[in-house]
This record gives C-alpha cells, sequence and structure tokens, in this order.
C-alpha cells in the first residue's frame, strides 16, 4: 500500500472538493431577463392662440427741446431767479445782469432821439418856407436844395436814433435772462457776482419733459424683414403714417406700459453699424420717463395670428438646433426639430415642426430617448394655467 505524506493528502482533498463544486455549478439552473418598467413622462398639447409677432430693441430716451441757457449782453451777475433742478415754464425769469450800463445807453440814445426829432421839426419848417419861395421864384434854387437835402438828413437821422434806442433796449432786455422753452433745469453753473461774458458763458440747461423722445436702432435682418411685410401689405409703413405704435419698458418695469408712435425714420443705414435709426414719441405727463433713459423698445410686425406655444421647459438643443420629445401613438419617443418664435409669457411660440394635437413631453425628458415606450401622463396646459391630469395609455 502506498502512504501518502500529510502534505499531499491535504491537497488531494482540497482538489477533490474543488472538482466537486465546480460540477454542482454546471447543473444550476440559469435565470431569465427581469422585464423593466416604462419610463413615466408628463405631456402636454400644444396651446393655439392668436398672436402678432413684435421686435424687441434697446435704445434710450432723449429730450424732444434742450437748451444750453447763454447770456447775449456781459456783465455781473445780479441775481439767480429760479430752483436748480426745478420745473420751469416758458418765458420764466432764471438769472438777472447788473443792468445799470445798458440803461444809461439806452438814456444816452434816447437824448440823441430827442434831438434828431427836433432837427427834424425844424428841417421840415425850413423846407416849407423854401417850398413856397420856390414857388414864388423869389429864391435861389440853391436854397431850395439846401432844404431838400436837411429835410433828408433829418429823416436818415431819426431812423438811425431809433435804431439805436432799439438796440438799447434790447441790450436791457436781454439782462434778464429768461427760459426759452418749458422744461426742468439743471444746476447754476455760475455763481452770483462773477463776470458772464455774452455768448460765451454757460449759465445752466433746461430740457423739456413732455412729450420724449427714445432711440433705438434696428439692425439690418430685421429691418429687411419690415421692408418685405410692408411691400406684402402686412404691416403699415412709418414712413407714410403718423400713428403707427411702439412700446416701451423701463429696467424696473415689466413688459411694455408705455404706449407711443413713430415720430422718424432715419434715411439710411448705418454702414458702420449695420443698423438704422428709429425715433419714437412718447407722453410723458406723468414725468416716468426722463431724458438719458435706457429703456426697451417693441414694435408690432403686421397683424395678430394663429399660432402654437409650449411651456418653456419643454424645449431642448443641440448644437444649436431646437427640438421637443413628442409621444406617439403607440406611447413611442419621437424626436422633432421646430423652429421657435417669440415668448408669451412662459410658453414659446412653435413656428414650424409641431401640430395641433400633439402630446409633447414637458417632465422627464432626461430619461427618454427616441424610440423607447413610455408611460404617459398629461399636464393640460393653457396660457398662463397648469393642470395635470392622468391619461390613460393608448
Amino acid at each position: 500500500m502506498l502512504i501518502c505524506p500529510p502534505s499531499f493528502r491535504t491537497l488531494w482533498i482540497f482538489c477533490f472538493c474543488s472538482i466537486v463544486s465546480f460540477a454542482g455549478c454546471g447543473t444550476t439552473k440559469k435565470s431569465g431577463p427581469v422585464a423593466s418598467e416604462p419610463v413615466s413622462v408628463i405631456v402636454t398639447e400644444p396651446v393655439e392662440k392668436e398672436l402678432a409677432d413684435f421686435a424687441e430693441f434697446t435704445g434710450r430716451t432723449d429730450a424732444v427741446e434742450s437748451v444750453e441757457i447763454r447770456a447775449r449782453v456781459s456783465g455781473y451777475l445780479n441775481k439767480i431767479l429760479y430752483k436748480p433742478g426745478s420745473e420751469v415754464e416758458a418765458g420764466a425769469p432764471l438769472f438777472e445782469i447788473d443792468s445799470r450800463p445798458y440803461d444809461a445807453i439806452l438814456d444816452q440814445n434816447l437824448g440823441i432821439l430827442a434831438t434828431s426829432e427836433a432837427t427834424l421839426k425844424q428841417a421840415k419848417a425850413d423846407m416849407a418856407r423854401a417850398q413856397d419861395l420856390h414857388d414864388k421864384k423869389v429864391s435861389t434854387q440853391s436854397d431850395y436844395d439846401k432844404a431838400v437835402a436837411d429835410l433828408a438828413h433829418a429823416e436818415a437821422s431819426i431812423q438811425s436814433s431809433q435804431a439805436n434806442v432799439a438796440q438799447a433796449k434790447l441790450n436791457q432786455d436781454f439782462t434778464h435772462v429768461s427760459a426759452p422753452v418749458a422744461g426742468r433745469t439743471s444746476r447754476e453753473m455760475i455763481t452770483i457776482g462773477n463776470l458772464v461774458n455774452a455768448d460765451t458763458t454757460a449759465l445752466t440747461t433746461i430740457v423739456s419733459i413732455d412729450p420724449i423722445y427714445a432711440y433705438f436702432d434696428v439692425d439690418e435682418r430685421t429691418l429687411l424683414d419690415i421692408q418685405k411685410r410692408i411691400r406684402e401689405k402686412k404691416m403699415d409703413s412709418a414712413r407714410e403714417r403718423d400713428d403707427v405704435p411702439i412700446y416701451l419698458g423701463l429696467a424696473n418695469e415689466t413688459g411694455f406700459p408705455h404706449v407711443g408712435t413713430i415720430d422718424v425714420v432715419d434715411n439710411r443705414v448705418d454702414s458702420g453699424t449695420g443698423t438704422m435709426q428709429i425715433r419714437g414719441r412718447f407722453d410723458n405727463a406723468d414725468r416716468v420717463l426722463t431724458p438719458g433713459l435706457f429703456v426697451r423698445i417693441q414694435f408690432q410686425m403686421g397683424p395678430a395670428r394663429p399660432r402654437l406655444l409650449v411651456p418653456e421647459q419643454a424645449l431642448a438643443q443641440q448644437q444649436g438646433q431646437r427640438y421637443v420629445y413628442v409621444v406617439t401613438p403607440e406611447n413611442k419617443i419621437d424626436r422633432r426639430n421646430v423652429t421657435v418664435g417669440r415668448l408669451d409669457g412662459s410658453m414659446r411660440v412653435i413656428e414650424t415642426g409641431l401640430k395641433p394635437g400633439e402630446s409633447v413631453v414637458v417632465k422627464g425628458q432626461q430619461r427618454v430617448r427616441p424610440g423607447i415606450e413610455v408611460r404617459v401622463e398629461t399636464e393640460k396646459t393653457t396660457v398662463g394655467q397648469s393642470e395635470p391630469a392622468t391619461k390613460k395609455p393608448h
């Protein structure tokens, strides 16, 4: 009999057990694949609504009238007659310049005018006598000619004196600086006691408040679209009508609550920016608008027409292409590339790629892919309202 050492005996037992274990595994019954549940998604149908196309731009407000106030005569400033920053009416007093030198010049010219008037009176009397003597042929021709010349000289002197008096009165009036237009004043740019130089020294500025302008630039692509719509009679030309409406919104406002009209359309496209400037005119009786504000501008591009809208959350994008997932009648996912339009609240206009009544996935897009079967729940959507509801599988 062959007797194995203890170490070989242990190794033999280990190998035997391993062989038995592998043999047992080979006889194990295989289990089948476990069926997975369909992915659950929430869908909604596109909303149909009458909507118009709108174009939106950014712009700046500006005053209809803006005047830099300067003195028309030189002199020392005596008084400031307005409150800086206040609104004033046209003709309201603003500044007063020392008028005493101009008062003296006016008095001097009035005296010269009085002398000219006396001279004219004397010349008229001399002319009457000279005419009588000339008619009686008892005076020389030279005496008569001298009387005629003296009268003409006196009349010309009167005209010159009257013009000097008028100029002196103007200069006297110009020492009282008044507002040429109604509007809001700026701060005073010079204080009392300083010398004011005629037509040089700026005193303050005035900007009109009501109405007010808004300037904005239309890009070339939108401009071409507008021109095409005008040619096709789908919208009115602002050059032919003066009541084409536009809408304005401030930085802290929602929407475009201010309504105005297009006032001026420029006559050329700026080759440097590729834009054309347009000016709108807005009433500002409530003083909400201030010159220089950043504003948002919107105007309607043609009449309203039927549109399809889906919630913004239903849209996805890949490499610049917008798309939505649609559930087919067989409860399978289909991808639809779409062209989108303007926003209307939380809804987005779909121009192409979608039909009325289709089921658009609004929740669960991350768990689906084209072709898979899904379990559908609907979300009944109206503009501004969403109401969940259960939908049975087809």
